[in-house]
């Protein structure tokens, strides 16, 4: 018999990818496409739903070619992807509308009202969650207010996974850690909640749910029609999957209530798991949603104040007049100039709030403590330190201030690089522990089907068996000191932005 892979797909925000994984672990292919987003009106994110298909289906065809597999090869396939947003079909699976992103913005009012007029406190016991703008809860009430038309038209309210779930097996399902983030799910039934859907206004868009699986049950199998699109095999099982953080937080290996997951990419996510949920909403404080495993809610504070603004200062400062010399080359020069500097040589604090505050609410971005000592390696360092402060405070709102005896899990492109992760390390005061894989979303879906196919007894046989820890950065005792005074420096500019530019 021929040796068995698994599949794992992941729909971002930003990117499509791909990615085969052997049985036990190993990262064997990744192929991925990108999709620009559509903006037709300030603040929306949209794309064409039957493109994104078709860029899934490219994926998975050149992943398998690129890992020397046929689709008799796969034991199964699991999805994953950016929670919220939305995908608005008919009966039969045609789109009625675009496929919004999970950064559109275009329900702000709504949230706005939301809070206003009590329904937020009203639900939320049930969801134990604040609503924002790309919710299905915010953008159902939007669309049936301004696009009612589309609304009526369409049978059934998908998330971008379960659309790419029903492309390859023609089902439409959606998934227990998905449903959980859309604010429309009791996180104590774990059901769609038709209390919810009256106090928001929008009850006739109950029975447009589709049924909820568990991320590691059976959502179909590959039709003809996906396998000659993929070059998977007919009757592949494509289970549930997860909601991509919960996905990160799996092939992490976390699976218990004192590791963090730290995921410094695009966002700085920062999440963990808990036998317990708030429900008042006086003391609503981190998001919470249904956990990978069951019997565990996952708690998240999360910002976009992570290696995003890196990328902007590299694309305005660094890389603009070097057309010779590739984006690598950048960041690798970076890394050399952070692991020469002596932290205690530079004062400069970065806020990085290019994209978003996690506090306070509405500050801007900026560099503080410049004069004419400040070198440009120095700006680079406070980059590096601001995007690791940014972690810092939002743990300490996760989990408190004491951070003795917790482990960390730390991915995502600040993990690439080892003088990063020495900074992270230094500032948290722990050991942070990367791991050896790249695509921890794809893998984490992955993992979820080979749960379901029995390539693995349960989780922690799946954890145990396919999870790769890569390096292990300790903190310097030198730096931890220093570190502390610093983040102190850094609250005291989060204070004074907290007035600056207000009357």
């Amino acid at each position: 018999m021929s040796e068995k892979y698994l599949v794992g797909i992941d729909n971002g925000g930003s990117e499509i990818k791909c990615a085969v994984f052997s049985l036990d672990g190993r990262e064997v292919a990744v192929a991925s496409r990108r999709l620009p987003i559509e903006v037709p009106h300030p603040s929306w994110s949209e794309r064409d739903s039957l493109e994104v298909w078709e860029k899934n289906a490219e994926a998975i065809a050149e992943a398998l070619e690129l890992a020397g597999i046929t689709g008799a090869d796969v034991a199964g396939v699991g999805l994953t992807g950016y929670g919220n947003g939305f995908c608005l079909v008919d009966a039969e699976g045609n789109p009625t509308y675009k496929s919004i992103v999970s950064t559109d913005e275009r329900a702000n009012d709504i949230c706005d009202e939301f809070a206003e007029t009590g329904v937020e406190r009203a639900i939320y016991p049930m969801t134990c969650q604040s609503t924002w703008a790309a919710q299905p809860i915010a953008l159902l009430a939007w669309f049936k207010r301004y696009n009612p038309a589309a609304l009526e038209a369409s049978r059934w309210v998908l998330g971008i996974k379960d659309w790419i779930r029903f492309k390859l097996t023609g089902e439409f399902t959606t998934e227990i850690t998905e449903a959980s983030s859309t604010c429309l799910c009791n996180l104590h039934t774990r059901l769609f909640d038709p209390a919810i859907f009256e106090a928001a206004g929008i009850a006739d868009c109950f029975e447009k749910m589709p049924r909820i699986i568990e991320s590691v049950e059976s959502g179909g199998t590959v039709t003809a029609a996906a396998a000659a699109a993929t070059g998977l095999a007919e009757g592949t099982p494509v289970v549930g999957g997860f909601f991509d953080i919960d996905a990160n937080e799996f092939a992490s290996g976390v699976a218990d209530t004192e590791t963090l997951c730290l995921i410094a990419g695009t966002w700085s996510i920062n999440e963990r798991l808990a036998t317990t949920a708030n429900t008042d909403y006086d003391k609503n404080k981190n998001t919470v949603t249904l956990g990978y495993r069951p019997g565990f809610f996952n708690v998240e504070e999360s910002w976009p104040t992570s290696a995003s603004n890196f990328d902007w200062f590299v694309a305005n400062f660094l890389e603009r007049d070097r057309p010779g010399i590739s984006r690598g080359e950048i960041y690798a020069a970076c890394n050399a100039a952070v692991g020469a500097l002596d932290p205690g040589d530079s004062h400069v604090v970065f806020v990085p709030y290019l994209y978003g505050a996690s506090h306070p609410s509405g500050a801007d971005a900026c560099f503080l403590g410049l004069s004419s000592y400040t070198t440009r390696e120095h700006m680079v360092l406070a980059v590096y330190e601001g995007v690791c402060f940014s972690t810092l405070w939002n743990v300490h709102q996760l989990v408190g201030e004491d951070l003795a005896g917790r482990r960390v899990r730390l991915s995502g492109g600040v993990a690439k690089s080892h003088e990063w992760t020495q900074v992270m390390a230094d500032v948290l005061g722990v050991p942070v522990e990367t791991l050896a894989n790249t695509e921890l979303g794809c893998q984490g879906a992955a993992m979820a089907a080979g749960v379901a196919a029995g390539v693995y007894a349960d989780y922690d046989d799946a954890i145990a068996r396919s999870v790769r820890v890569g390096e292990v950065v300790e903190p310097r005792p030198e730096y931890v000191g220093l570190y502390r005074e610093k983040f102190a420096a850094y609250e005291r500019a989060l204070e004074a932005l907290a007035t600056f530019g207000k009357e």
